[in-house]
């Protein structure tokens, strides 16, 4: 496996939203949406992704909404963890990464944080919209884009986002489920019809991003950025729950 360099343009330098953290923070996730609300924020971090295969591994069935959005953030955030081992416990670690890998992660660490220490917190979420009891996850291609979108339409439905945040070492995990509603007017088969030309329905669970402005989507309940994928007041409350834990023992 090989390290994707512009994953890490992402990062947020040196700002006061964590300058009380005793940690480095780690986007374990591609979102692009998800980059750009903790770099709005003000937070420092890197990003790395979780394999792309580990939901495919991962047995599903029969879990509620809630259920599922934690357990796929979770394990993405383990499969993170799996890679950062050789870096904090080169000892300890049955499964390490290529050694071309570990020698880059440490680089590119080095540049973001700094010669730090610290310990990493690992940052995973996953979404979906849920409507008349159905799981509403990213489109396979248009068609089930428009099946979403007319599913969705004149009717309230919630989004749901699995917060996991993991740090190592010691393996401390925090895991919360986000919820927010939201209710879409009625699309008319010509607002449809654009809005699915424009692919913005692409990889977005319920085929929809609220972030893009539409005003045919109204929040009821819950926060915006939790629909669009990071809760963050949750997340900075995690954040503190961890630093308290993690400062006693902070690296001098």
């Amino acid at each position: 496996m090989t390290v994707d360099f512009d994953l890490f343009q992402g990062a947020a330098r040196s700002t006061d939203a964590d300058a009380a953290f005793p940690f480095r923070l780690v986007l374990g996730s591609r979102s692009p949406r998800r980059r750009g609300l903790l770099t709005s924020a003000g937070y420092r971090f890197a990003v790395l992704p979780a394999d792309d295969a580990v939901e495919e591994r991962e047995p599903l069935d029969g879990l509620s909404p809630s259920e599922l959005v934690d357990r796929l953030a979770f394990v993405k955030a383990r499969d993170v963890v799996r890679r950062l081992r050789p870096l904090v416990e080169p000892q300890s670690s049955p499964v390490s990464p290529e050694p071309n890998e570990t020698t880059a992660l440490r680089q590119e660490f080095n540049a973001i944080f700094g010669a730090s220490n610290a310990p990493f917190v690992v940052l995973s979420c996953d979404s979906v919209a849920v409507c008349d009891g159905e799981i509403l996850g990213k489109p396979a291609d248009r068609a089930d884009a428009e099946r979403m979108l007319r599913l969705l339409s004149g009717a309230e439905h919630e989004v749901r986002t699995g917060l996991c945040l993991w740090a190592t070492p010691g393996d401390r995990v925090l895991r919360r489920v986000e919820i927010s509603r939201l209710w879409m007017a009625p699309l008319s088969e010509e607002r449809l019809a654009s809005y699915l030309e424009s692919g913005l329905w692409e990889g977005k669970a319920g085929a929809f991003g609220y972030q893009d402005g539409n005003d045919w989507l109204r929040l009821t309940y819950g926060s915006e950025s939790n629909i669009v994928g990071l809760p963050l007041a949750a997340l900075a409350d995690s954040l503190r729950t961890l630093a308290a834990e993690i400062a006693p023992s902070k690296s001098r």
